[in-house]
């Protein structure tokens, strides 16, 4: 019985956690980081300051945990279209031109935001700790299709590199002028870049 109760503490410790980052993120993609406080952020995730307080200690830790989010939800997306390219649903250049495209759409703020937290942590780490080791799980999936970490990680940072600059500009994504710019970067690593032959049409 007294293991059943600590579990069941512990899920429900799991499962606040859970719900004030998703509120920080939801803070911070909409409002900025000058909104984001441990109260507000309790509010939102519909729990009292001081389990914010117990579960993250500073704004910094909140913010910590943002950055990994946002980074593990680019990641696992990018894995499903990955997923879907290795099946046959998508051609490779069809994976990589949906991914920008949702990136710099729908989920511009998100990556802005994101952007702006790596800049922090970069700047001062002792207060926003650096993202935790999801470009190592995005290169590792890259390097499948080049088969060399090398030449996966410079595509890695040629795509992301492709989509800062897609994030700055505050014109909407043209998904006509993103796949063209992501067919000249795959030719440029030897990768495939012809239609797709789905009997969907090649759209995700």
């Amino acid at each position: 019985m007294q293991d059943r109760t600590q579990d069941g503490r512990r899920q429900r410790g799991a499962d606040t956690r859970r719900a004030l980052v998703e509120a920080a993120v939801e803070v911070v993609t909409g409002s900025g980081f000058d909104r984001l406080t441990l109260r507000e952020v309790a509010g939102r995730a519909g729990v009292s300051p001081a389990s914010a307080t117990y579960h993250f200690g500073t704004v910094a830790e909140l913010l910590s945990a943002v950055v990994g989010e946002l980074e593990r939800r680019s990641a696992q997306r990018l894995t499903e279209l990955t997923r879907r390219s290795r099946a046959g649903e998508l051609t490779l250049l069809d994976a990589c031109t949906t991914y920008l495209v949702d990136l710099l759409g729908p989920g511009r703020q998100a990556y802005l935001t994101m952007l702006e937290l790596r800049i922090r942590a970069a700047r001062d780490p002792g207060r926003v700790a650096p993202p935790a080791g999801q470009d190592a799980v995005v290169v590792d999936l890259i390097q499948d299709h080049v088969g060399n970490r090398e030449r996966a990680a410079e595509l890695f940072s040629a795509v992301i590199g492709l989509a800062t600059l897609g994030a700055l500009d505050p014109a909407p994504p043209d998904p006509a002028r993103i796949r063209a710019h992501m067919a000249r970067l795959l030719a440029r690593f030897g990768l495939p870049v012809e239609p797709a032959t789905t009997t969907g049409g090649g759209h995700p």
